[in-house]
């Protein structure tokens, strides 16, 4: 199946071009990870009314927000904080951050992830061939 551009810049893709951009996308968000790391310890142990956390609290909007907006020029979607999903149409599959593949779907209008490989043996959809 041809990746397709959606209106809103997300893309349709089919299960093989999910898994073949994954590695990328993993190592974005792997990257990300650890830079907003040291940022969030930072801000844990700062008290609420510091005023260098308005500072930090920028810093950490600025990384989550290129890490979102990597992801949208692939045409992949940021669903949360290291969760992302490709859109194959009927639904999404679904990885989160640290999770080893792309191993979950999840239907549009439903927040609840199936098993990909159960979610094909039962729907056998076109975008799995």
């Amino acid at each position: 199946m041809m990746t397709i551009e959606i209106s809103n810049g997300t893309k349709l893709f089919d299960l093989a071009e999910a898994q073949a951009l994954f590695p990328v996308i993993r190592k974005i968000t792997e990257s990300h990870k650890e830079q907003l790391e040291p940022l969030q310890n930072r801000l844990d142990r700062m008290l609420s009314n510091d005023p260098r956390r308005v500072d930090l609290e920028r810093d950490y909007e600025a990384l989550v927000s290129s890490w979102r907006g990597k992801l949208e020029r692939l045409g992949v979607l940021a669903a949360g904080l290291w969760v992302v999903e490709f859109d194959v149409g009927e639904g999404f599959l679904n990885w989160r951050f640290p999770e080893l593949e792309i191993a979950y779907f999840r239907p549009k209008h439903d927040t609840i992830r199936k098993k990909l490989n159960n979610y094909i043996e039962e729907c056998d959809p076109d975008w799995a061939l």
